[in-house]
């Protein structure tokens, strides 16, 4: 299988129990690789056949696709 690059919020509630939360997202596969405690994101990759388990996880409330952003670049002075 292929791996995805995901971004996962946490639920406010389970801000507390933040560091529990990856755990239980690194136990279920995912690669850890940013934790952004103040706004309770986590951000990695995981196969993509394991992550619906990942929306199943006590404190996550949202587990969606990482996106890319690109700087166009600033046009030429006329």
């Amino acid at each position: 299988m292929s791996n995805i690059q995901l971004t996962l919020s946490v639920e406010e509630s389970y801000m507390g129990r933040y560091a529990e939360v990856v755990e239980n997202c690194r136990r279920a596969g995912m690669l850890v690789e940013r934790q952004l405690v103040t706004v309770g994101v986590i951000t990695g990759t995981i196969d993509t056949s394991k992550v619906q388990a990942l929306s199943h996880i006590a404190g996550v409330r949202n587990v969606e696709p990482s996106r890319t952003n690109r700087c166009l670049g600033v046009p030429p002075s006329q």
